[in-house]
């Protein structure tokens, strides 16, 4: 039965919910709670203990070192103390992954929420380890960080880190979620939680730009092959986020977002025990938003919540239950500029949507069970099982339209449509759009066991070994439909009505399911003079089969029409790939003195390539890609280990990299090679009291290295790799007023730099045109908030403001001028250009629109 204290919270929580003024929100929860002290504290709260004193490097033990914990907020005492490894604060060191709250803690060190810096990791190696011990380049997003930026998208963490960049939308103001993840030059379709792979099958489903950031307790990226520890993965990295956690005192928190363009967000996180002896646990997170947008038809509608269940069997043991559910409903915009005469683009402002209405509806479910146990100090073991169901329905109109130009230069039109007969397209610019409706469902099996264990072997020789396994199934199975006749919009010319389109004719189905079984081991061996060695390898079995009907032979795409719908029934294109391979991984590192460390390390990589298509040419799917990297760096920890830099240089290469073709949604191109090398620079932390900073700044040299023409002319050797930006920087700062008058005032400031992005439109007969890069731009943004306390309620106000100056910008495509002129003959991306001859001239969102002054402001609750 609960007890009268834990009757009151939940009562106390309730009226929260009923209520709207603060004042009367704080003053309700001082007199329903009964325990003052909680008062003062907020979400996230974290206990930090002492660490252990450093040596000498010679004498350093496992989990010991120069890491010490950022004294803020939570830096006095008071917060939550876990229980052994699962609370993140036990002295045996075999902590994995997330543990109170999701922060990350390793040998009685925990990253402090209130910093820029973190001095722990996980996603490197799967066991907490101090970043300095560390001979792989990671980067933490802490959520200090995420806090301050008013974080709703996954796209504007990751801004924070060198190396990373997103290409196409994802900004809640652009109002179009489609976005994929860059990694040192090469693109993922994935994304890691609580380091389980969520897949998104290509751009069907939204991907990254579907992650819900209200449950979201930090981001880490690990840069670089990640095989010997994910299985198939892309060689540019991974990206994981750790979600929060329950904890094992009452705590609760609303924050209310409202911002330009009709934006609106509600979140709502409680968490503390269930029963009295805080054996059962709870967290309980939920968001929903509604945007407008500054582009025309668009919108997002976004509901996420997330119940999480901890039983802590004793102190050694401990089972985790939680499931997610959540559904994003936005308009796609397809970014249309329309060109008529095949050279002037018909720019009509950045709010201007030539495009329709096309709603899309994503439903996604993840549901996951953890158990760990401690053996003893030295040995524990982990599991989780996972699974995932996701749905999309979507109406996608305009995946593929033309212009049909009767008015500047007749010869831009569809056959016969310009003669007086053909009226009223005689004397009109059209835009002809289909109309692609698509039904999608995937779903993801997963298990993965790990046992961690400390051993010496020769004094002073210390071992942290990883043996593992995992088991990941894949599942997808997706129906496009086609228009068999378009819809038209006049453009120019004599107005006309708009046409819907009509005649929905099954044209895609596709099918592709994925076996994937992994067995690894790694070894950080800790040496005298403070050497460190990371080893180990993974063996991987893939089991790969892809259908797909044949567009040529059913649906509105066979010339001529055979009346025959493109379904399950009829896809009679269908090839397996099963293979076999060992990834190796091997790092040094030399930690000579407490605040330097030196690290290099060589990696392989093995990914898939789930695209559901098959090769050009072939009945096989896409192969694997290959790759392979050397990378080198120094880290460094300063000023009383509250400033942390690191600085590396890589040389990455991969192989078996698809490209799709125009107009053949089924099949694939593949570039043979791709080289991608740089320097990479990331400061975070603290310089004095109260002002964080950081830095992040990568120079990104991806060309093609091999090419594998085959029937259409795709990247020639050296050209860029498409959507891979040369030099990206971002540089964020802070400062909290800690006394006087303005305490409780913090005001920050950022600048995002984006060098010229390189991209591929094509041209009427197909082939790919390596055009003008989109320009290069940088934004500016500013944010403030204001703490203070109220009868026993902490409130927070904040109002952040992103591209203050108003500045116009693409972050895809772009009108020109264009210094390529000679390898642009259909004029595309530039204003002026020769005319080449031709039928139509294609419409693509290759040109995606930045948005523009955005203001978000907000008011947080926390008691």
């Amino acid at each position: 039965m609960p007890s009268p204290s834990s009757r009151a919270a939940t009562g106390g929580f309730r009226a929260l919910l009923r209520r709207a003024s603060p004042v009367v929100l704080c003053a309700l929860s001082s007199t329903v709670l009964p325990v003052p002290a909680l008062a003062q504290e907020t979400l996230p709260t974290i206990f930090l203990r002492k660490p252990k004193p450093f040596r000498h490097a010679a004498q350093r033990d496992v989990g010991a070192g120069p890491v010490q914990p950022a004294q803020g907020a939570s830096g006095e005492g008071a917060g939550v103390a876990g229980q052994g490894s699962a609370g993140g604060v036990g002295d045996n060191g075999t902590e994995i992954g997330p543990g109170a709250n999701g922060q990350l803690c390793a040998g009685g060190v925990c990253n402090d929420p209130k910093s820029y810096a973190a001095p722990i990791q996980s996603v490197g190696t799967k066991v907490n380890t101090a970043v300095m011990d560390t001979p792989v380049t990671t980067t933490t997003v802490t959520h200090q960080m995420l806090e301050d930026q008013q974080v709703v998208t996954l796209d504007q963490a990751l801004r924070n880190v060198s190396g990373v960049t997103t290409s196409g939308g994802g900004n809640a103001a652009v109002g179009n979620s489609f976005s994929r993840i860059m990694i040192r030059g090469f693109p993922t379709q994935n994304y890691f939680r609580d380091g389980f792979r969520i897949d998104s099958f290509g751009f069907n489903f939204a991907g990254p730009g579907s992650v819900e950031m209200a449950n979201v307790e930090s981001v880490e990226v690990l840069k670089g092959p990640a095989a010997i520890l994910y299985g198939a993965v892309e060689p540019g990295g991974i990206v994981n986020i750790n979600t929060k956690q329950p904890l094992d005192k009452p705590a609760y928190e609303i924050q209310q977002q409202i911002g330009s363009y009709a934006n609106y967000r509600t979140s709502v996180d409680a968490t503390g025990p269930l029963t009295q002896n805080k054996e059962l646990l709870y967290r309980f997170t939920m968001s929903y938003e509604n945007d407008g947008s500054f582009r025309t038809f668009d919108y997002n509608r976004n509901l996420m919540f997330n119940p999480v269940v901890k039983w802590n069997v004793d102190a050694g043991s401990w089972v985790r239950v939680s499931d997610q559910y959540q559904q994003n409903s936005f308009n796609q915009d397809q970014y249309f500029i329309p060109y008529y005469n095949n050279v002037l683009p018909l720019w009509l402002g950045r709010s201007y949507n030539f495009g329709a209405k096309s709603p899309y509806n994503q439903q996604q479910n993840f549901s996951e069970i953890t158990w760990h146990h401690d053996f003893n100090k030295d040995w524990s073991i982990q599991q989780t099982a996972f699974m995932m169901n996701l749905r999309n329905d979507s109406q996608n109109v305009g995946g593929s339209s033309y212009i049909s130009d009767c008015i500047t230069n007749a010869a831009y039109a569809v056959p016969g449509a310009c003669f007086p007969s053909a009226f009223p397209y005689s004397s009109s610019v059209v835009l002809t759009q289909t109309s692609l409706p698509i039904d999608d469902r995937q779903a993801e099996y997963a298990t993965e066991v790990n046992l961690v264990g400390h051993f010496d072997t020769t004094e002073p020789v210390k071992h942290t070994l990883l043996f593992g396994g995992d088991y990941y199934r894949y599942n997808f199975r997706g129906i496009d439909q086609s228009a068999y006749y378009p819809s038209t919009l006049t453009l120019l010319g004599q107005a006309q009505l708009p046409t819907a389109a009509y005649g929905l004719v099954p044209s895609i189905a596709n099918e592709q399911y994925a076996d994937n079984v992994g067995l690894y081991i790694q070894d950080q061996i800790k040496l005298p003079y403070g050497f460190n060695v990371l080893a180990g390898a993974r063996y991987q079995y893939i089991n790969n089969r892809t259908g797909a009907t044949d567009s040529t032979v059913c649906g509105a795409f066979a010339y001529p029409w055979t009346g025959i719908p493109c379904n399950f029934d009829t896809i009679t294109t269908r090839g397996q790939f099963i293979d076999q391979r060992v990834t190796p991984r091997f790092g040094l590192l030399w930690w000579p003195l407490e605040w330097i460390s030196f690290y290099g390390n060589f990696t392989e990589s093995y990914s898939p390539n789930y695209n559901g298509q098959l090769v050009y040419g072939t009945n096989q799917p896409t192969p694997p890609s290959f790759g392979k990297q050397v990378e080198g760096g120094v880290k460094l920890s300063l000023l009383n280990d509250k400033l942390q830099i690191t600085a590396d240089w890589y040389h990455l290469v991969k192989t078996n990299i698809p490209v799709g073709i125009p107009h053949n949604f089924n099949k694939v191109l593949l570039i043979g090679e791709g080289r991608s090398e740089g320097p990479e620079l990331d400061i975070q932390g603290e310089l004095l009291p109260g002002w964080n900073v950081n830095l992040a700044y990568a120079n990104t040299d991806a060309i093609t290295t091999k090419s594998i023409p085959l029937n259409l002319s795709i990247l020639p050797v050296g050209s860029p790799i498409p959507f891979s930006p040369r030099n990206v920087a971002t540089l964020s700062t802070s400062y909290e007023f800690k006394q006087g008058d303005l305490k409780g005032l913090k005001l920050g400031a950022r600048y995002d730099y984006a060098g010229y992005l390189p991209f591929l439109p094509y041209a009427n007969d197909g082939s790919y045109i390596y055009t003008a890069p989109t320009p290069s731009y940088g934004l500016v943004g500013v944010f403030g908030d204001y703490e203070f306390n109220y009868n026993g309620c902490k409130i927070t106000t904040q109002l952040n403001v992103d591209n203050l100056l108003d500045h116009s910008y693409f972050v895809t495509g772009g009108l020109g001028p264009a210094p390529f002129n000679a390898f642009n003959p259909n004029g595309y991306g530039q204003i002026f250009g020769p005319l080449t001859p031709g039928w139509q001239t294609n419409t693509y969102n290759f040109n995606v629109i930045g948005a523009p002054r955005t203001l978000r402001g907000s008011i947080k609750l926390a008691f």
